[in-house]
């Protein structure tokens, strides 16, 4: 009946596979396993209308089928809460989930996705509707794009949601986010995926990040080993750290590039290893970009923009470079470790110092990052304009929401160094 509350007991296994059809219901499992294994159909599939179905504290398994073979939403809403959704393989898309309908709406939380595969794309989530999720796990998922995610629709992931060790035979090792898609990371780890392009997330739509990393460990072997992007790309308070691709290691960017209070670092790859800039137009504000092996900052055709942002690369790599029509300018206050980075002649720039960063700190929960040491020259020496008065003035707060300045005037880079004042009694005799 609608509106039914159905609770299954402790440690059952069902060797059936599981249908909801025009009923809002809600299922409660304790530890309760839906199992379709050779089977040939969908663990789970729901056909509901504009219906909601509940389900919590489920593990689905074994589903076998063209799309969603572990739960096919086929019209309806989903709220599926600490459950487990474990080797499925679609034949074409959706390996765990597949989000049928552009109004179907789906709420994730504390949720596994796991070994799931499909022969085409989102080899754990296919989704055309609207996905909100929170502690979310999608690791050790094969697809052709989209290991991890495809997004069709709109997907928000955030509060400490991981996407590790997915596998992607062409692009989107992480997700891939299409030209209709409206992807938010908030806060997660999108870390040790591989594909061809876009290792981490490879997007084609809009993209808004805060406080998630990219990295370690995801691999391109072409481009963009944490981000491709050739859509919208709004970092804030993110980091894109120890990825690798033959270009554009850290960020392959062909779109609209924006990147605030961000740190790119480790990035291994010969060209553009922080920044590969083919055709787009990126602006980076307070950026940190250190420690890359191969060329930090590379424009090939598109304008990059640079302001209060550090550039350097490891000892005997050149920071900077260009070809074509690429552009590389400045906003000032940046800092770039060698003499290569010639366009660095607004106000406050300074070339040919080492920025005197500590080794990075990776938080738990947060994002990356490089502090200044006590003798760094990026120490009070950002714009010196009133903070956040305007596009090229530095940000009210850094990286890791510490106000800004902590001095006399804002650092260079993604961190503002932390001031402690000691008040010392003197007693008179």
């Amino acid at each position: 009946k609608n509106n039914d509350i159905l609770t299954f007991p402790t440690n059952r296994e069902i060797y059936a596979p599981f249908t909801v059809t025009n009923k809002t219901l809600t299922i409660q499992g304790n530890n309760t396993i839906i199992d379709a294994t050779s089977m040939g159909v969908s663990a789970v599939t729901i056909n509901n209308g504009s219906e909601t179905v509940t389900i919590s504290n489920f593990t689905v398994q074994g589903g076998s089928s063209s799309i969603g073979a572990g739960i096919l939403l086929d019209s309806g809403n989903l709220v599926l809460t600490s459950s487990t959704v474990i080797s499925n393989t679609a034949s074409s898309s959706g390996g765990a989930l597949y989000v049928a309908s552009s109004g179907s709406v789906v709420t994730l939380t504390s949720v596994n996705m796991e070994s799931n595969t499909a022969g085409a794309n989102g080899g754990a989530i296919y989704n055309n509707g609207t996905i909100n999720a929170q502690t979310l796990t999608l690791a050790d998922n094969d697809a052709t794009d989209g290991a991890g995610l495809y997004n069709n629709g709109t997907a928000t992931v955030e509060t400490l949601s991981t996407i590790q060790r997915n596998e992607a035979s062409n692009d989107g090792g992480g997700v891939f986010n299409t030209l209709n898609g409206n992807l938010t990371l908030n806060n997660d780890d999108v870390s040790t995926n591989l594909a061809v392009n876009g290792a981490a997330v490879f997007n084609e739509g809009i993209l808004n990040t805060n406080g998630t990393d990219f990295g370690s460990g995801n691999v391109a072997s072409q481009t963009g080993g944490g981000l491709y992007n050739s859509g919208t790309a709004t970092l804030v308070n993110s980091a894109v750290v120890q990825n690798e691709g033959a270009t554009g290691a850290g960020i392959y960017n062909s779109g609209t590039l924006t990147a605030t209070n961000s740190t790119l670092s480790r990035n291994d790859g010969a060209n553009g290893a922080g920044l590969y800039n083919n055709g787009g137009t990126a602006t980076l504000n307070n950026v940190t970009i250190h420690l890359t092996i191969g060329t930090s900052l590379f424009a090939n055709n598109g304008t990059v923009t640079v302001g209060n942002s550090i550039l350097s690369s490891v000892s005997g790599q050149v920071t900077c470079g260009k070809s074509g029509s690429g552009a590389l300018q400045s906003n000032g206050y940046n800092l770039a470790k060698d003499q290569s980075c010639t366009f660095l002649t607004a106000a406050g720039d300074l070339q040919g110092l080492d920025p005197g960063l500590i080794g990075i700190n990776s938080p738990a929960g947060g994002a990356a990052y490089h502090a200044p040491k006590l003798t760094s020259p990026v120490i009070d020496a950002g714009n010196p304009a009133e903070i956040g008065s305007n596009s090229t003035a530095c940000l009210a707060a850094d990286q890791r929401g510490l106000a800004r300045p902590q001095s006399n005037r804002c650092d260079i880079g993604a961190v503002e160094i932390v001031v402690y004042r000691q008040f010392v009694s003197i007693v008179l005799k």
